[in-house]
């Protein structure tokens, strides 16, 4: 299966196919990928220092360094109106909870298991999947691409910086703009944009097949730089009118087309109140039934339209 043929999506915000325009409401990344409602795009909030180990649901411990901090997520369609998403992730030391709010759902990447699962409590289901099978999926479908299908996806340079303080990174289909803040600690840029790229290869491959080259561009420009993204807007014009399907109508009509927006708040490190969330997500999780992948992201299990996307 080749990424490219499907229309896509914007926790990451990435480009949408026509077809799943509609999904945009429920499952506009990873990534990367994240959003808010004020002029001010990000707030750094300096809170209490990590409490010491608590015991998940699971029975694994937490393991609460000065490295553990959280980032949430508000998704806008229309500024002037509540954002119709909204995710609270939870950086720790081997692994990123994400909690979709909106949707009811997990995403868990354990870096000391090599897994990413995925859990839906409104279908009562969930999903492993090794990360290296995931990557290796990716590259699988990036082999498939022509060279002008890469060109299209893929900024020929790096962002731009604005007078106003404004990165623009663009392809012929889809444009991103960010700005950045710097984090607290170094290590909280590298942590984000691994769970961004991870969160863009998961939604790549399986629904709702958003095209990743562009945000992982993007994730890598936060790498290279070590910041956090403060606000991220994502231009795609099929966003907003389907009937955009075809290249010289969505070149023509890119400079009109209205963004979705993403926006930040950054808490420096977690507090008695995060590790009684994480407690809840474990044993909430822990209650569902394990499928396959195939199983999990049937339509009627995953969602149709399919959740959020790449914007964060």
């Amino acid at each position: 299966m080749n990424f490219y043929k499907f229309p896509y999506a914007a926790h990451v915000l990435c480009p949408c196919p026509a077809s799943h325009i509609k999904s945009l409401v429920y499952f506009i990344a990873l990534l990367l990928a994240n959003f808010g409602a004020m002029p001010l795009a990000v707030t750094m909030a300096q809170g209490p220092k990590p409490i010491g180990s608590p015991t998940l649901g699971t029975g694994t411990a937490i393991n609460a360094t000065e490295n553990a901090f959280r980032i949430d997520t508000d998704i806008y369609l229309d500024e002037s109106k509540p954002p119709i998403n909204t995710t609270q992730t939870v950086f720790l030391e081997n692994r990123v909870i994400e909690w979709d709010d909106t949707n009811q759902r997990l995403l868990i990447v354990d870096y000391q298991d090599q897994s990413i699962q995925v859990a839906d409590l409104k279908a009562q289901r969930k999903c492993k999947i090794k990360l290296g099978e995931l990557k290796s999926r990716l590259e699988e479908l990036r082999e498939q691409m022509t060279q002008e299908q890469v060109s299209m996806w893929t900024s020929p340079g790096p962002a731009v910086m604005s007078e106003d303080g404004t990165l623009t990174l663009r392809c012929q289909r889809a444009s991103y703009q960010f700005r950045t803040v710097v984090p607290f600690a170094p290590s909280m840029a590298s942590d984000y944009a691994e769970f961004a790229d991870w969160s863009v290869r998961l939604h790549a491959v399986y629904p709702p097949y958003k095209p990743p080259l562009l945000r992982m561009q993007l994730n890598e420009h936060l790498r290279a730089k070590q910041e956090l993204p403060s606000e991220i807007r994502l231009s795609d014009p099929r966003l907003s009118d389907p009937r955009l399907s075809d290249r010289k109508s969505v070149e023509n009509k890119q400079a009109v087309v209205k963004p979705v927006v993403a926006r930040l708040i950054v808490q420096n490190s977690l507090n008695r109140q995060d590790h009684e969330r994480i407690r809840d997500w474990e044993v909430l999780a822990g209650t569902l039934k394990t499928v396959t992948d195939a199983e999990y992201f049937r339509p009627s299990v995953a969602g149709n339209p399919i959740s959020k996307g790449t914007i964060r």
